[in-house]
């Protein structure tokens, strides 16, 4: 009881929980509301349901009168309000359909009262009222459309079985009336039989000579029909003759027209071709002239490729001897750097100058000296082959560069010229066409790489420069150190006074000399091996450090890079090459072929006006013999026609004389029978008029009025009784849709609120169900009562109250409990098998449709309704609201609903037991409601 009361304080507490119950009450009405005012009557607003009428029925005569059954039907719609009906035309019916302005057309076809005119004859014709329905706009408009159109084939029927009843009822008074009239006819008959039977006598006299002479005219018959069968056979055979031979001749002219009219384009085209033959030849001597210069181009320049490739190979020295250069340029100067330090150091101690210079020439200093003479040498001899490289590759590098944009322009003019060539000749040198493609992208790309090895030769320039510069500073550093020598060696053997001064100009002199030398190659191999490369070295003696430094900066360059690329480019030039000179050397067949095509079009076209001549005659020949041909065909059946006319004839004369004498024979035969039977005629006469009075009398007296006539249409009424009365469409779904809403209000609730959240560490299993299962009952009731009297203010007024309200609050708990469940035992899992229950109950509850015709699914729905709680429901709201079902149904479905609320509760009170351990403690309801605490502290 604790955690119930604590529960609704903190909703009472929290407003946004307290809207947002008070906001799922008002669902399930919302829900109800919308729906069923939609479709609360629309079976009482059918009059303003569009439907076109096509009235094309044609009125006739039936039985001396003007019958017009179209007109009739559609005088009587007009006066009735069942429909929205438009008179239209057929034209404007279909535009309406297709613009979904009428949702069914109703066509009177125009045979419509001439079939009903067939009655009464041998074979009665149906009389068909169409209409058309479009049944995707709205099924349920279909319906609606549908049962007017068989109301409207009702009245139909009637109208016409009354018209047919009132004719056979005056058929009837005039057989009466007839029937008075015969009788006294019959008593004048009876009179006329004694004067026939005189003249009897006479007649069978004159029979007699009759038959004698007809008898004479059928022998003389017979002859006449055999030779006219025979003429009539052979005029049928020349007609069908001539008729075959004009066809032949007909056909023959066709041919030959179409012939004739083919040698004009025929002439053109030989004449298009012989210019096209001349054109194709004058492009091909063009064609093998380009690939001859291009040839002569391409061959040129893969010699001076070969030079090249010498040329590269040279220099793919100049890194390894630049690096070498750098290398040994700053130890030269670092090791005159030493050496002039030590000097400088002994210079003041000029007393000891002699020992202090035979001190500094110690063998490893006379090493480094013979070694820079070395040096100095061997990069005075690498400086000038350099120099001349460099001279030499700028040159060549230049012409390649001529060579090979003359060589792509060239390939560019070919390829003109074949494009302008027919299409065939263009399939056959396709392959020569791809060779040239490739020497104009092989030529844009030599000339990138072109490009690429021309950015060194601004670095080669001041290289140039600088390494003149170098070798008159290295003449000066030989000249130095042939001075040290000289000096150490003097001192050593003469005892020489050094002149300090001198000594100390000279050192100056060597020092600068040293600093250009290192300069000049430090910007040499920054321009070939790059910047970064001089910070490779580092002084030392070691040769072998000093070779490795060399490999290390050489291998820095980007010149292999380059080279490679040379060698792809000439690589590509005697690709060239050899293409252009296949194509060279293709060219004569190709001129040679060009020649014969035209020499062999040149004879074709002399011929040509032969040929139109001769054709032109036989059409003139054709035309005159078609022309003829009309006028025997006509003779001829003219002939077959007349001779046909007269054979038909024959047989019906000699039928007509047979039957004639076969008829003059009967009379004759029958002359004593017909003598007999007048005497008979006579006696019944009498008894003929005795009958007709009779007849007359009963016919007379027969009632065969209007209303006998309407009985005899329509004999049988329909009459219909309510055992309960639904007054509309709204009261009719009300109760599956007041159910739909309940379950969805719970679905809500048990979606929003968080059930499997506790407000503190001494919650209790028992303390969290009651908390959840008395918030959940006071929003099910509260679903129920709101929804429920909101819609009774609407309009929707139960035959019982209390049932009505019992039911919703009843279907409403055991919903809420029934999702509660599912929520509290499976979390999410459950809240989505809940909606999964709702859609079967959609299906199942039988709210829209009998559940008898629901037998989708092999007969699910039908299975499982009667296990369903909206079932119930629906069944209660029912009966509550229109009645039909008993009042225990309000009791049966009372007492079921309260076993879905108890086997609910039992299981969820299970569940938390369960659960119990398992679940969130908050301080407070949802996180929700820890949010707006923390708002409301702010």
């Amino acid at each position: 009881m604790k955690m119930i009361k604590k529960e609704f304080g903190m909703i009472w507490e929290h407003k946004i929980i307290l809207a947002t119950l008070l906001g799922i009450m008002f669902i399930p009405f919302l829900y109800s509301v919308f729906f069923l005012k939609s479709v609360w009557d629309p079976y009482g607003n059918v009059d303003k349901l569009p439907v076109a009428v096509v009235n094309d029925d044609r009125p006739v005569t039936f039985q001396d009168k003007q019958l017009d059954v179209g007109d009739q039907l559609v005088a009587n719609m007009k006066k009735q309000d069942g429909l929205e009906w438009h008179f239209v035309s057929a034209q404007k019916a279909k535009e309406g359909m297709s613009q979904h302005k009428y949702y069914m057309v109703v066509t009177v076809p125009k045979n419509f009262s001439k079939n009903a005119a067939t009655v009464l004859n041998d074979k009665p014709q149906k009389m068909n009222l169409k209409y058309q329905t479009n049944d995707s706009l709205n099924y349920i408009g279909q319906v609606i459309t549908k049962e007017a159109a068989g109301q409207l084939n009702n009245k139909v029927s009637k109208t016409v079985s009354t018209a047919y009843a009132d004719t056979m009822f005056g058929v009837v008074k005039q057989v009466g009336a007839g029937f008075g009239k015969a009788a006294k006819g019959a008593v004048k008959l009876s009179d006329g039989s004694k004067a026939l039977s005189n003249g009897l006598t006479t007649y069978t006299a004159g029979v007699k000579t009759l038959n004698d002479g007809v008898m004479t005219m059928h022998a003389g018959v017979e002859p006449l029909s055999a030779g006219i069968v025979q003429l009539a056979d052979g005029s049928l055979v020349l007609d069908k003759g001539l008729h075959t031979y004009t066809g032949a001749v007909s056909q023959v002219n066709q041919g030959v027209q179409t012939l004739r009219a083919g040698t004009v384009p025929l002439a053109s085209g030989v004449s298009q071709l012989q210019n096209g033959a001349q054109t194709l030849s004058g492009g091909i001597n063009q064609y093998t002239g380009a690939v001859g210069q291009l040839n002569g181009g391409l061959q040129q320049l893969a010699g001076n490729s070969k030079q090249l490739q010498q040329a590269a190979g040279q220099l793919s020295q100049l890194p390894q001897g630049v690096a070498a250069t750098y290398v040994l340029g700053n130890t030269v100067s670092d090791s005159v750097g030493v050496l002039t330090g030590q000097l400088k150091e002994q210079l003041p101690k000029i007393t000891a100058a002699q020992k202090g210079l035979n001190s500094l020439m110690t063998p490893e200093n006379e090493k480094q000296l013979a070694a820079l003479g070395t040096t100095i040498a061997e990069m005075n001899t690498m400086i000038t082959n350099f120099s001349t490289q460099l001279g030499g590759l700028t040159e060549q590098l230049n012409s390649i560069g001529a060579n090979d944009q003359d060589s792509a322009v060239k390939a560019q003019q070919v390829l003109a010229v074949i494009e302008k060539l027919p299409a065939q000749q263009q399939e056959q040198m396709a392959g020569s066409q791809e060779d040239l493609k490739q020497i104009i992208k092989n030529s844009q790309e030599n000339g990138e790489t072109l490009k690429n090895i021309q950015a060194i030769q601004g670095t080669v320039a001041g290289a140039k420069v600088k390494l003149s510069d170098a070798q008159k500073s290295l003449a000066a550093l030989s000249g130095l150190t042939g001075q040290i020598k000289q000096l150490s060696a003097g001192m050593n053997s003469q005892g020489e006074t050094l002149d300090v001064a001198t000594m100390t100009k000279q050192l100056a002199a060597l020092e600068s000399a040293a600093s250009q030398l290192k300069s000049a190659s430090t910007q040499l191999n920054a321009g070939v091996n790059g910047q970064k490369s001089n910070g490779t070295y580092h002084y030392t003696t070691d040769p072998d450090q000093l070779r490795v430094q060399v490999s290390q900066i050489a291998g820095q360059s980007s010149l292999p890079t380059m080279l490679n690329g040379l060698t792809q480019y000439t690589n590509g030039v005697k690709t060239a090459a050899n293409g252009a000179s296949q194509l060279n050397q293709n060219g004569t067949q190709l001129r040679g072929g060009a020649s014969q095509l035209n020499g062999g079009l040149t004879a074709i076209g002399a011929q040509v006006p032969t040929l139109v001549g001769g054709i032109n005659t036989l059409a003139n020949g054709t035309s005159q013999l078609n022309a003829n041909g009309g006028q025997l065909v006509a003779g001829a059946d003219t002939l077959a026609g007349g001779i046909g006319q007269l054979n038909a004839q024959v047989p019906t004369l000699v039928n007509g004389i047979d039957t004639l004498a076969n008829g003059s024979a009967q009379l004759a035969g029958n002359s004593d029978k017909l003598n007999g039977a007048s005497g008979q005629v006579a006696k019944g006469t009498g008894t003929l008029s005795k009958s007709l009075k009779d007849g007359a009398k009963e016919v007379n007296s027969t009632n065969l009025g209007k209303k006998n006539a309407q009985m005899f249409a329509t004999p049988t009424r329909l009459q219909h009784s309510n055992y309960s009365k639904v007054p509309n469409y709204g009261f009719a779904l009300a109760p599956y849709m007041l159910s739909v809403a309940l379950y969805v209000g719970a679905l809500v609730f048990n979606l929003v609120y968080p059930l499997r959240k506790m407000g503190g560490d001494d919650s209790t299993a028992n303390g969290w169900f009651g908390s959840k299962v008395a918030i959940g009952g006071v929003v099910a009731v509260a679903n129920a009562l709101v929804e429920l009297l909101l819609m009774m203010a609407v309009g929707l007024t139960p035959q019982n109250v209390g049932g009505f309200l019992l039911n919703g609050i009843m279907f409403s708990l055991a919903a809420m409990y029934i999702v509660m469940l599912l929520s509290i035992a499976f979390d999410n899992p459950g809240r989505f098998i809940g909606m999964i229950l709702l859609v079967i109950q959609l299906g199942a509850s039988g709210g829209s449709f009998p559940i008898e015709i629901t037998t989708g699914m092999n007969g699910f729905f039908q299975a499982v309704n009667p296990f369903l709680p909206m079932t119930w429901s629906v069944y209660s709201f029912r009966e509550s609201l229109t009645g039909g079902f008993g009042s225990g149904q309000i009791t049966q479905s009372f007492l079921i609903l309260l076993i879905f609320i108890v086997v609910s509760l039992v299981l969820l009170w299970v569940a938390t037991q369960v659960l119990h351990n398992k679940v969130t403690y908050e301080p407070g309801p949802s996180s929700v409601v820890q949010e707006s605490g923390n708002r409301d502290k702010e």
